[in-house]
């Protein structure tokens, strides 16, 4: 992917004390115009607007998800919209491109989903049914018969309409691997068609490109406010004209991006979509070399909130175009990847295969991180469908831990463990449904409380303890025995049994057990000292009188 030239204004302006809008917005002349994020320090509203107006901008875009609007500005106005007080930053609307795609049975079509073990999955009857994933890229054509069973609708954020047809090609290459109907019913020839990873899913096109295969991060912003169910608003010509009210999805791919520098609009935006429960998947690039050195991650996917996906070959060799570096989390099939196409004829004008010559019913190979990004998104899909629990032990079953699951099932692909190449390794469909369908007990926590010196207030030998477990905790079930024990003598089995012990230091032990018999243990010591050595919590002969409590 070719890097995009960076406009003449700074990545990041901080926020000067400056003047009100009154004094310093002047509507420049004849400047040039250019496409921005303005943020401020509140979610905005009119006067937000109202001010970028003032100084000259149309405003494009108004968010909710992230406090800023995009807009389109003369350049010699920024400065002036930073001496707002109201105003935090300014940034560039970066351009974002298709990451692009090298040209090189339904089941044997698709080499990348039996790789990773897809089929095994759908014979098991998961195939990802009902499950919400938004190919945010340049359109699907829904009219293609391995989509149209699995479509169920979108929105068009590059000219904004309800139709986000691809004229491209790019987008419907992704959506055949994520979600290509598995229809092989004897009315087509299966030698042509493909299955996708979650051949059953519910496919949403989410058009952010337009027909060259670029657009940019405003409209993406916007796709993934959409995703998250929230309500956008269109803008024409700088003035509202109707909102459109979003889809809850569970997981968008992003075979897209940019190898300029981070965005601050972006990864707000990502950061708390994630945070709310969305799966983003994302290409990591075809920036890399041939020797796979280097950083060249390139963003949304090098986003902490997103999963970047690398591309390997039929040999489960990295491609020499994936890109690398710490972001890359997983994996997949990324090499002469055979998908459904919108038409006949590809970006060069070659001709693509088409079934019975329809130009609504063809396929073509391509490779790049694009083609390798779905089969992860796919395979979410599958985790979820498989009905996963609370897999990361944090209490909450959520998007984390599908996550958790995507990569603990991985194939260690490399170096051992996560590295540059394939993060994690490659993806593996059978292994995480397995994962995410068995019933995984976490370990209990046990906590004895803490350390406790007290003194014989009678000088009797011994003293009264309280001993306390109550925060101990079990995040998948209960805990249903607690057990003290000093060495092999079991005390009690009570949560904070009340013990007697003799002067001197005690090391006592607490072993939980949950509901389905796991262990775990913590230790706690109980010092004993005598009223006439005094100690460190009561001087001696105070006990005795009340004067302190141990």
């Amino acid at each position: 992917m070719k890097n995009i030239a960076i406009l003449g204004l700074a990545l990041l302006l901080a926020l000067p004390i400056g003047a009100s809008v009154s004094s310093a917005a002047v509507k420049p002349q004849n400047d040039n115009l250019v496409k921005v994020f303005v943020h401020f320090k509140e979610t905005p509203g009119h006067s937000e607007r109202g001010l970028v107006r003032a100084f000259g901008g149309t405003v494009t875009h108004s968010y909710t998800i992230i406090p800023a609007v995009a807009a389109e500005v003369p350049e010699s106005s920024i400065q002036g919209l930073l001496r707002n007080p109201h105003v935090v930053a300014v940034e560039e609307d970066r351009k974002v491109e298709a990451v692009g795609i090298t040209y090189d049975t339904e089941y044997s079509n698709a080499w990348g989903i039996e790789k990773i073990e897809s089929g095994y999955a759908h014979e098991s009857g998961n195939k990802g049914s009902g499950v919400k994933i938004g190919i945010i890229d340049s359109g699907i054509n829904y009219n293609h018969p391995d989509l149209a069973p699995n479509y169920v609708g979108g929105y068009d954020f590059y000219y904004y309409d309800t139709n986000p047809m691809d004229v491209y090609g790019h987008g419907t290459h992704v959506a055949g691997t994520a979600c290509a109907a598995d229809n092989d019913n004897g009315n087509v020839d299966p030698k042509l068609g493909v299955v996708g990873v979650a051949p059953e899913c519910a496919l949403y096109s989410l058009r952010v490109l337009g027909n060259s295969g670029s657009g940019y991060e405003s409209d993406i912003v916007y796709a993934i406010q959409w995703a998250l169910g929230d309500s956008i608003d269109i803008y024409w010509n700088g003035e509202y004209q109707d909102s459109v009210v979003g889809e809850r999805l569970d997981i968008v791919n992003l075979s897209l991006g940019s190898s300029q520098a981070y965005s601050t609009a972006s990864e707000m935006t990502f950061a708390r979509a994630e945070e709310r429960g969305l799966i983003i998947v994302a290409a990591a690039g075809n920036s890399g070399n041939p020797s796979g050195k280097g950083d060249n991650v390139i963003y949304p996917a090098k986003y902490d909130s997103v999963i970047a996906v690398a591309a390997t070959d039929t040999n489960n060799n990295r491609a020499s175009f994936s890109s690398t570096g710490s972001a890359v989390e997983l994996a997949a099939p990324g090499v002469s990847v055979y998908s459904t196409w919108n038409d006949n004829t590809d970006y060069n004008g070659n001709a693509t295969t088409c079934r019975d010559g329809s130009a609504d019913d063809c396929y073509k190979y391509g490779s790049g991180t694009s083609m390798a990004s779905p089969h992860v998104a796919g395979v979410a899909a599958l985790i979820i469908a498989a009905g996963y629990s609370d897999y990361n032990g944090d209490g909450v079953v959520n998007n984390r831990d599908v996550r958790a699951i995507l990569n603990a099932s991985a194939i260690d692909l490399g170096t051992t463990g996560r590295d540059t190449k394939y993060g994690f390794g490659l993806v593996n469909a059978l292994s995480a449904v397995q994962l995410a369908s068995s019933d995984i007990n976490h370990t209990p926590v046990a906590n004895a409380g803490a350390d406790q010196t007290v003194v014989d207030s009678d000088g009797n030998g011994t003293e009264s303890i309280v001993l306390n477990g109550s925060a101990s905790s079990d995040s998948d079930g209960s805990i249903v025995l607690y057990q003290w024990y000093e060495g092999a003598a079991l005390l009690a089995t009570s949560v904070s049994p009340t013990l007697l012990f003799t002067l001197g230091t005690h090391t006592v032990t607490l072993i939980v057990t949950d509901n389905e018999g796991s262990k775990a243990s913590d230790s706690v010591l109980i010092n004993v000292t005598s009223e006439s050595s005094g100690g460190t919590s009561c001087p001696p002969g105070w006990a005795k009188k009340g004067l302190c409590t141990p």
